[in-house]
């Protein structure tokens, strides 16, 4: 779920209110099962239900407010919810008049969460699927963890540029494929059609087709959201200690009589941890054995130049610069081609799915058929979102 905040020029909120639209609403018949989701992801990152009982609560970017369910359901202290998109206000205050089960009410703030001024520290601040790297962005990081008590928890999400590897080449095929003078619904559909036998491959997916083209495909700020692990740690330094993350990747065997001082240390071993995995963060449907972090370098790097790759192809096609996107045709079709190729070593399935979608790519146009005609590529979604909880020393 993206939400709708940011600061920077183009960012989310600013194509979210231009289309009127709030695209991160889980879509979920069953209260109780939601409710179970969240539960057990927030019990994976050190936050059983009771954790969250009579404490001071802080979620920025809440989006649709159907998340935020579960938490005022557990009756903390004092819920405070920033979202300053119109129609993610809308959404949480129908979904709170919903609500009949006993909870805390929270107090929705609509200012972007830079002009928010908080009253306090809190216990436990949330923060889902909105950050990424830009500069801009990692001073908000920092404020989020700031406003962290002692002894408190801090959960973001980081997008790994591994994870983020399949979409990235999906969000191009789709600029490749539209017009963006028609309009905007017009595109919704165009692009639902095309990747609807993509998405059909996701089990258990919590949100429509046509919210998720909005959210990823026609979302300029899409790019963005990229946050590698190491992005995060070394943005908030030694202030804070890795508590969990889910999908957990690590094992912690510090003896417990000498952990004073150790956060930097058990922070370095989590991102060496994560690096050793990044196989298994490419293709969410498969686990891969780890392998030293060190042989996965190069592959970090192709999908880090072919992260830059986009964001320059999208920047000279958003100009009309006909012969920087030219260019960066070729440059996207050589990295693709050299992902392939370094997959293909550790796993011929990979690499023939990225092989086929190069194929596509070098298509003088992007069709519909073509890409609702890919078998090998449709399937592969990596783990895109990676939550991450954090901890304050006392």
């Amino acid at each position: 779920m993206i939400s709708s905040q940011s600061g920077a020029a183009g960012g989310h909120l600013t194509y979210y209110r231009q289309h009127g639209i709030s695209p991160v609403r889980y879509g979920y018949a069953d209260l109780g099962a939601h409710f179970e989701r969240r539960d057990s992801l927030y019990r994976s990152l050190g936050l059983p239900a009771v954790a969250f009982r009579g404490v001071r609560v802080l979620e920025v970017a809440a989006g649709s407010g159907q998340n935020s369910l579960y938490v005022a359901a557990c009756q903390p202290a004092a819920y405070d919810l920033v979202e300053p998109n119109p129609a993610g206000q809308r959404d949480i205050r129908a979904a709170y008049a919903g609500l009949s089960l006993d909870h805390t009410p929270p107090r929705l703030f609509t200012e972007q969460f830079e002009a928010f001024a908080a009253d306090g520290l809190y216990d436990i601040v949330l923060c889902e699927n909105w950050l990424g790297s830009l500069p801009h962005e990692l001073e908000l990081i920092r404020k989020l963890a700031g406003l962290v008590a002692p002894g408190g928890v801090l959960v973001l999400t980081v997008v790994p540029l591994s994870g983020f590897f399949a979409n990235i080449v999906r969000k191009l095929l789709a600029l490749r494929a539209v017009d963006r003078a028609d309009p905007f619904e017009q595109q919704v559909t165009q692009l639902v059609q095309m990747f609807g036998p993509h998405l059909s491959t996701i089990a258990n997916m919590t949100r429509s087709h046509e919210d998720w083209v909005k959210d990823c495909l026609l979302n300029p700020h899409y790019l963005n959201v990229a946050l590698p692990l190491d992005t995060l740690l070394d943005t908030i330094g030694g202030q804070m200690e890795v508590l969990a993350t889910f999908p957990r990747f690590t094992a912690d065997w510090r003896w417990f009589k000498a952990l004073t001082g150790e956060a930097r240390q058990f922070n370095a071993h989590t991102l060496d941890a994560c690096r050793s995995h990044t196989l298994s963060f490419v293709d969410y449907r498969r686990l891969f054995a780890p392998r030293p972090a060190a042989l996965n370098a190069d592959l970090e790097d192709a999908f880090a130049g072919f992260h830059r790759s986009a964001l320059a192809w999208q920047e000279a096609a958003a100009t009309a610069d006909d012969g920087g996107r030219a260019g960066h045709d070729r440059e996207i079709s050589d990295r693709l081609a050299a992902i392939a190729a370094v997959l293909a070593q550790a796993d011929a399935e990979l690499g023939e799915a990225v092989s086929e979608a190069a194929a596509v790519w070098r298509q003088a146009a992007i069709t519909a058929d073509a890409v609702c005609g890919m078998r090998k590529f449709a399937g592969l979604f990596g783990r895109e979102t990676v939550y991450v909880s954090l901890t304050r020393p006392a």
